[in-house]
């Protein structure tokens, strides 16, 4: 099984789903790109398994690598790494 990463976003006022943009680097390249990001205690650096709430900074970071753009509007919505097992 192969591992995804996506950035998924949520509106801010009823944590409803907007959309999902597939990220084309693994958990290392994750990680190079954003060098401020705190892994919990039981993630691997290797996988980056748990979400995390991302930052402007860090989402503009990580738009080079998104598989379709992604306009942003962090007034109004949330931006969170995920990670899901794919086929």
């Amino acid at each position: 099984m192969k591992l995804e990463r996506v950035i998924e976003v949520y509106r801010k006022k009823d944590e409803c789903h907007i959309n999902s943009y597939v990220i084309n680097l693994d958990a290392e390249g994750i990680l190079e790109v954003l060098d401020d990001l705190i892994l919990n205690e039981d993630d691997w650096p290797e996988e980056i398994y748990d979400p995390y709430y991302l930052t402007e900074s860090q989402v503009e970071r990580l738009k080079p690598f998104l598989t379709e753009p992604l306009h942003t509007d962090f007034e109004n919505n949330l931006y969170e790494l995920m990670c899901y097992g794919v086929e």
